[in-house]
């Protein structure tokens, strides 16, 4: 079995290597529509210079939060593979990134040093970003359109809408992204308060910030073998784990349906591809008082970057 590791770490990474340059691709078409494109050079050069702050930015989050995990892997002698970046030609540029891990994991405490050091690696990478994406962001009237906000952001509130009687209000006009514990604290540090009428447009640098830190929650959600899940199952155990899946799961779904479509369609993801329970370590010791810290501080740092509403119009 070493001997086939070995072979797979020799080979060249062809695959994660070019989804890796489509993600690039697809992160500086994104970051292009984001920001203003410079005047002089080509088109292609205008769209690589226009973009280059976002894919930068979105990419660097990326690649710390996934080589934590890996790094923290190889430590291990875990079996796993590098980043596989998932580009997509809409929206932001890409869906984030994903490692394969072939091999059983030798502890728990593996398990929880591995499952957080992507998450921690990625907050420490965002957080600087955020403040000066904020930092050079504009702060500008948001107008009398904004005041009507959209009654569709939720199946809660269409049937509320319904019930009243009101017209259904969709997209289309400004699209707010929501804030957290950390964004709201980085945002009053940075840009102060804001006198009525007057919002945040972010720098491009800002919103990939946001998105790495929206990157963090959904992955540190105490389900399944997503990080957060990883966490737990090193502090519980598996049949702690599992329930504490189950109850997440069903927040999930609460928020789902009063809050914000996001987590409805996170609920469903989690649910049906992620899954609920976790699989054992080779060797299931308990955590020391330094991991059950770590543990906590983990699932402390999903509340503080968790977002009720992440993103509304």
């Amino acid at each position: 079995m070493d001997a086939v590791a070995a072979v797979r770490r020799a080979r060249f990474p062809y695959v994660n290597a070019a989804l890796f340059a489509a993600t690039a691709v697809t992160t500086l078409w994104a970051g292009a529509q984001l920001g203003e494109l410079p005047q002089a050079g080509n088109a292609v050069a205008q769209v690589v210079l226009g973009g280059l702050p976002f894919a930068a930015a979105i990419l660097g989050i990326l690649v710390c939060h996934e080589m934590g995990h890996y790094l923290l892997g190889r430590a291990y002698g875990v079996d796993s593979t590098l980043p596989f970046f998932i580009p997509v030609p809409f929206g932001f540029g890409t869906f984030g990134a994903v490692i394969r891990i072939r091999s059983a994991m030798p502890t728990r405490r593996a398990v929880i040093d591995i499952g957080a050091a992507g998450p921690i690696a990625g907050f420490v990478v965002a957080v600087p970003l955020l403040a000066w994406g904020l930092a050079h962001s504009e702060i500008r009237a948001v107008g009398e359109g904004a005041a009507q906000a959209s009654n569709v952001g939720s199946p809660f509130a269409i049937l509320r809408a319904l019930w009243l009687h009101q017209e259904l209000r969709g997209g289309g006009g400004l699209q707010m992204m929501g804030d957290s514990l950390v964004t709201w604290g980085v945002a009053k540090l940075v840009v102060g308060a804001l006198a009525p009428g007057f919002d945040v447009f972010l720098h491009p640098v800002a919103l990939a910030a946001w998105l790495g830190l929206f990157v963090t929650t959904l992955n540190l959600i105490p389900i399944g073998q997503l990080d957060g899940g990883h966490v737990t199952y090193a502090l519980l155990g598996r049949r702690g784990a599992f329930w504490v899946s189950r109850a997440v799961s069903l927040g999930l779904l609460g928020f789902g349906i009063f809050a914000s479509w996001n987590w409805l369609i996170w609920w469903l993801i989690t649910l049906f591809g992620v899954g609920l329970r976790h699989p054992p370590a080779l060797v299931e010791e308990p955590l020391g008082p330094g991991r059950k810290l770590l543990a906590v501080v983990s699932l402390l740092l999903f509340l503080a970057t968790f977002i009720p509403v992440p993103i509304a119009v």
